[in-house]
This record gives structure tokens, sequence and C-alpha cells, in this order.
């Protein structure tokens, strides 16, 4: 895709900003702490069995990622170019958390690998029953059109 001769981002898409998204909930689950224990090879005894802690990048097993209802389509490509997580305290096994996502920031690149795309950054916040903060991850997708990528020779 040549460079626009205009922002594709459309006031639409910038209405999104900012809304918070419907909760829903995540329990964390023993079952799915030891798979991915397993599937890392994790040994480190604060998340062993009968501790009543899952690791944080549990995380990714439950919601990390944005709720895509929420996240404006512009461009048919995408990756994920940035991922940050941030926790507030441990997660209980067993503990039901409620996860409310949103979009943070929408913007443009010109040039580059994939020629103009447009990057989405979208948070999602964990709370637990009393409505604490537990964990957040926020990510950035870089939406592209693969017509516009660059050829390696």
């Amino acid at each position: 895709m040549a460079t626009p001769e205009q922002s594709l981002i459309t006031d639409e898409h910038r209405a999104t900003i900012g809304k918070k998204s419907e909760p829903t909930k995540a329990v964390v689950k023993e079952i799915d702490a030891h798979r991915m224990r397993d599937i890392l090879e994790d040994r480190d005894p604060r998340y062993a069995d009968e501790t009543g802690i899952a690791p944080a990048y549990i995380l990714a097993g439950f919601g990390g990622r944005p709720n895509r209802n929420m996240m404006p389509g512009i461009l048919p490509g995408g990756l994920l170019t940035q991922q940050e997580w941030r926790f507030t305290r441990p997660f209980k096994i067993g503990e039901e958390l409620t996860s409310i996502s949103q979009v943070v920031d929408i913007r443009e690149r010109l040039g580059g690998r994939y020629g103009y795309s447009v990057l989405i950054t979208t948070a999602n916040d964990f709370y637990d029953a009393d409505g604490n903060h537990v964990a957040g991850s926020m990510i950035t997708i870089t939406q592209f059109d693969p017509k516009g990528a660059a050829r390696e020779e």
C-alpha cells in the first residue's frame, strides 16, 4: 500500500480511545498454572503445587490480550510489536478476577518495513473481588497492509 494522501484513522476510530469494555471474569485455575509451569519447565518453588500462588505469566493464558471487539480494524494485517505487564500482587489460585479493557492510543507510522502502518495500544486491567487492582497489561498491535511490506532480496 502506498502512503495514503490522508490519514486512515477516522473520528470513529479516535472515539474508541478511553472507552472501557464491559467487565469480564477470569478465574485463576490451578490446572492452568500447573500446565503453564510444565510447558515452561518452571521449577520456582514459590509457584509449586499447594502454595496457592500462581506464576505471573498466567496472565498470558487468561487474558493478557485486548478485547478484540474493542480494537478498530484499520488495515488487514497485524503484529504484536510491544507488550508490558505490571503486577500489584501475586495471583491466588482459585480467585476470580474482573478484567476491563480499553484502547489508549491510535497513531500512524510512515515508512519502515511495512510501509504505512497504524499502531493501536490497548490496556487490560484486572481487579480482585474487593475491587483492588491486581495486574495489567498494555500491548501495541501494528496494523499494516501486507501488499505494502518491503520485499527482502
